[in-house]
């Protein structure tokens, strides 16, 4: 039966009671006009509750709606490379009151790899989010000049300021604000954001791909960061980045990145060969570049017994330096 049905049922059923009961009340003796009376208060009490129980179901239907339309836009916008559907997909999410609609619109404006064209039109609709966004209309004009001005500091001071202060924590909130450390090459504070973003995501999974790759990109910049320091001869500065880089990452990963035997490198610079060898010893443990750390365990080995001794074989420093070498520009070459 249709919501218009039931109530149209339920008025008539009530109209139709009341005539009876007001007919029996006219005839019926004084004593029992009180129970006549207690019959037409539960009358109108069961017809109201009808009529709102049909009306919160009709307007949760209509919510229902709107937020499928709303999550099919945002995602047609963030996720699809048509042209087309992300303009009206832009300009359906321009007409909206809501923060995820915004946060992603925010996003796009500040995408320097998205075309120009697509970049505009998610201005054009903030824009016209803000007019009737009345609760947001002044953060949306900071957003939208901080954007201008290439200002991503501002941008995430305002992100954090409206939308990491609640209770509610939105996956784009964290995301945008990844993207933008990420721009200002603050990659650590970067990775932790978009590793947030990860795990809300996990939730209303909204992302396929993007976050992830970010995080690949951070775990990339901090390992180059690593390398360009030790390259310039600061050997503590690079033991510091790959320490920071290898933080949280799983054991794949670090293998990936050959972790052990970067920071083993840099402990045979610094000629602190006791850390080195146990750095070394952990890369044999957890399968990183095998071949390689037992080669530099050979000379390390070789050298603490030097070291024991009290003599110093110059010609094994000159090979150790020089296998270390070559082994760091081959893991540095991986990672650019």
């Amino acid at each position: 039966m249709s919501s218009n049905k039931t109530i149209t049922i339920t008025a008539w059923l009530l109209i139709s009671s009341s005539m009876s009961c007001a007919l029996a009340a006219e005839t019926a003796p004084r004593e029992s006009f009180s129970t006549l009376t207690l019959i037409i208060f539960l009358i109108v009490v069961a017809a109201v509750a009808v009529a709102t129980v049909t009306a919160l179901t009709r307007w949760g239907r209509k919510q229902d709606e709107i937020s499928s339309m709303l999550y099919f836009c945002i995602d047609f916008l963030v996720n699809t490379h048509n042209e087309a559907e992300r303009y009206r997909a832009a300009d359906l999410l321009g007409k909206t009151k809501n923060p995820e609609a915004l946060l992603v619109l925010v996003d796009v404006i500040n995408d320097e790899s998205a075309d120009a064209g697509i970049r505009g039109a998610a201005r054009d609709a903030l824009l016209e989010m803000s007019e009737n966004y009345h609760r947001y209309t002044d953060m949306i004009g900071g957003l939208l000049a901080a954007s201008e001005a290439d200002d991503h500091e501002r941008t995430v001071e305002l992100l954090k300021e409206n939308f990491e202060q609640g209770e509610r924590k939105l996956v784009q909130s964290a995301y945008v604000i990844g993207r933008e450390l990420f721009r200002l090459q603050e990659y650590a504070d970067a990775r932790e954001w978009l590793r947030t973003a990860d795990q809300r995501n996990r939730r209303y999974t909204m992302y396929v791909d993007q976050i992830r790759d970010y995080i690949e990109k951070s775990d990339h910049a901090l390992f180059a960061e690593g390398d360009k320091a030790y390259e310039a001869g600061d050997f503590h500065l690079a033991n510091e980045r790959y320490a920071l880089a290898s933080q949280g990452l799983s054991n794949a990963k670090n293998k990936r990145f050959s972790y052990f035997i970067r920071a083993a490198c840099v402990y045979c610079k610094l000629e602190e060969y006791e850390n080195a060898s146990e750095a070394l010893l952990q890369a044999l443990h957890h399968q990183h570049e095998t071949n390689t750390a037992l080669e530099m365990n050979k000379l390390v080995g070789a050298l603490k017994d030097n070291a024991a001794a009290g003599t110093v074989d110059q010609n094994l420093v000159d090979e150790l330096t020089r296998f270390v070498d070559q082994t760091m520009d081959r893991l540095a070459a991986k990672v650019t």
